[in-house]
């Protein structure tokens, strides 16, 4: 058995369900686990692939060997008709910004979603997207808002203050019809301080379908993705997911140690080590083998914390960032990142409990902030 942890038969199976690049060592571990396992049950598999969004990739692993009844395998066939329809649409949508952005001179990164479907896994119907990511450089963020609203068709939306997004987020986002378009300016907030010229050093320009664009360095996309499962508590699975397909499809052109560094630099190593010994503990990913030989201290304690928000759901995320931020970020940071997030800036405040800018209910925030923090669920 690959997966080294002390989980369920259940959750064994949704991880090697979920793999993207399943071999036959992987199909054996199935056939070993209902071999052994009468009582395994195809419903609590099906509710976790689901809450983890991750029904396309199980969907076409099922198969091999047959695991779920009828019923269910018609859902996750239905929930694969419809992520590849809804995908195809938004990558007509995302190609659409990417040519008037770069007609108007205004370089622009494609982020994850439809852009890993197409490019990264080569199907539609697994990775599930909701929204366009692109990143541009904070020098164009102006002309390329005005160039998606005066020609592009999309509205800005404001329900928060422009100025507060910009001294505390990362993103504009923009609406069109019922799609929605996340620009970023950077790819990481609150809890590292990387500039934004770092995201472009390496960048690359391609050809995709026939419109020019560009993409990261891949240690700049590992870093990135990496940030986004720590921001988002480590879930759902299927962010691992996409962590692992782009290191499995880059494995030859990944510069380790210039990784490791990098993320030494910025005071993410610690992060970056634990996230890329828990994919190869999940999934065997192609990691070297110095990267994570070396002992972490509290890894079996956070890759435990992990496991249960992937397979029981997160109820109080702001309890859970907390104690991996004490862990997972360098030492030296922890603090003063605690101390922001128990004592924000009004802008952040804002943006975390969604008030107005003109609201006056934000001092009883700021009281309120520190026990919000330990006490409130999230959904």
């Amino acid at each position: 058995m690959i997966l080294n942890t002390d989980i369920t038969d259940e959750e064994k199976l949704v991880l090697l369900l979920s793999n993207p690049y399943l071999t036959e060592s992987h199909r054996n571990d199935i056939k070993l686990i209902i071999l052994n396992n009468k009582n395994i049950n195809p419903g609590e598999i099906y509710s976790i692939v689901l809450a983890n969004e991750v029904a396309g990739f199980a969907f076409k692993n099922s198969n091999a060997p047959y695991i779920f009844p009828d019923k269910i395998n018609i859902n996750l066939h239905n929930f694969y008709r419809q992520t590849a329809f809804k995908n195809i649409l938004i990558l007509r949508e995302t190609l659409a910004v990417l040519k008037l952005l770069s007609d108007n001179k205004i370089a622009a990164v494609p982020l994850k979603g439809a852009t890993a479907s197409d490019l990264l896994f080569n199907d539609f119907g697994i990775y599930p997207s909701g929204d366009i990511d692109i990143l541009v450089h904070p020098s164009k963020l102006s002309e390329s808002k005005k160039t998606l609203c005066d020609h592009g068709g999309f509205t800005q939306i404001q329900e928060t203050s422009e100025q507060d997004l910009l001294s505390n987020h990362y993103h504009l986002i923009f609406r069109k019809n019922n799609l929605l378009l996340e620009v970023h300016w950077n790819l990481v907030k609150r809890y590292f301080s990387i500039p934004a010229d770092f995201w472009w050093q390496g960048s690359k320009e391609f050809e995709w379908n026939g419109i020019n664009t560009f993409a990261l360095a891949i240690e700049q996309y590992i870093l990135y993705n990496i940030f986004r499962l720590f921001d988002h508590c480590f879930h759902p699975l299927r962010f691992f997911i996409l962590l692992g397909g782009i290191i499995e499809q880059n494995v030859d052109n990944i510069n380790w140690d210039r990784l490791i560094n990098v993320a030494s630099h910025y005071k993410m190593k610690k992060l970056v080590v634990f996230t890329l010994r828990l994919l190869k503990d999940m999934f065997n990913t192609n990691i070297p083998k110095k990267i994570i030989e070396k002992e972490y201290c509290g890894y079996n304690f956070f890759k435990t914390l992990v496991f249960s928000g992937i397979f029981s759901g997160i109820q109080k995320q702001h309890q859970r960032m907390m104690l991996y931020t004490v862990l997972l970020i360098e030492l030296k940071t922890v603090f003063n990142i605690l101390v922001k997030r128990i004592f924000p800036s009004k802008g952040e405040l804002r943006l975390r409990y969604n008030i107005s800018s003109k609201s006056k209910k934000i001092y009883l925030y700021y009281i309120f902030n520190p026990f919000l923090l330990l006490f409130k669920k999230t959904k």
